[in-house]
Formats: C-alpha cells, structure tokens, sequence
C-alpha cells in the first residue's frame, strides 16, 4: 500500500445517522489524526476514511473493531478498481480468547479449528504462549455480522 489506505464504513441500519454524523466525523478525526485522515461522505450511511500515512492506517488496523455510541463501526479496505458503494460491509475482524483448554490443546492447529467454528481463522496469538499457561489462546477471527454471535459454546 502507498501512502496510507482508504476505508468505506457503514453504520447500523438503525441508528439515527443525521443526529450522530457530525460528532462522529470529529471524534473519530481527533482520535486517528497524528499525521492526517479525511473523512468524506459517499451516502447516507457510507464514508470513505483516507489516511495519508500507512502509520496511522496500521493503528487503525491494530485498534479496530471499532465502535462509536455503542454501536459497531463496520469497516472495508478499498483496493483499487473496488466500487466503495457496492462493497459488502459484512465482515468485522475481532480477537476472540477461549477459555478453560487443557495445556495439551492450547495449539495453532487447536486454534485455527476454534477459530473457523466461530467465523474464519485469521491468525493464532503466538506470543500468548510467551507470557505462560493461563488456560485459554487467543484467536483472530472474521465474523459475519449478519449471523448471531456463538457465546459460551461448551465445545469439549
């Protein structure tokens, strides 16, 4: 990536937009400014984020999920050609821990199929392992936000 990236968001369908949109804009331009984003309206529920310096888009990166007014910020890293209208803002990317494992099961291998059960496995958190056994690994995993959350799922 050159520069920095852009991103299109959309926001929960029921959310009234027109009141929050402003203060949105501002909070979350303050918060990811150290070297510059612009924050541009595409639509009613769409803005498109540029950020001038790869930096500040890999904070954003390691930051995120993101949320403002208690409601989640759904994010889409436009690649070049990409429609940012038509891209399906679906997909949210979040680090999930699993608890109470076995010393025997807290592998990769273990991971990426825990982690495929509750969305897609994106990667395992090897430096975990580093800070010793605590019963549980941590996973990265992407969720369609259309489906209902797997909470407290007794898998073993």
């Amino acid at each position: 990536m050159e520069g920095g990236g852009e991103l299109t968001l959309k926001w929960n369908e029921c959310w009234q937009i027109c009141h929050w949109k402003g203060a949105m804009k501002s909070i979350l331009a303050n918060l990811w400014h150290p070297h510059g984003v612009t924050i541009s309206d595409l639509s009613e529920k769409r803005f498109m984020f540029k950020f001038y310096y790869e930096i500040d888009f890999d904070r954003f990166l390691e930051g995120s999920p993101w949320t403002f007014n208690g409601h989640l910020l759904v994010f889409h890293s436009v690649r070049k050609g990409e429609d940012p209208m038509v891209v399906p803002l679906i997909f949210v990317d979040f680090w999930v821990q699993i608890h109470n494992l076995p010393f025997g099961l807290i592998l990769e291998v273990m991971g990426r199929q825990f982690g495929n059960f509750i969305g897609t496995f994106l990667e395992y958190d090897m430096k975990a392992m580093g800070r010793g056994f605590r019963g549980y690994m941590r996973v990265s995993v992407q969720v369609d936000i259309r489906d209902p959350l797997k909470r407290c799922n007794k898998i073993i």
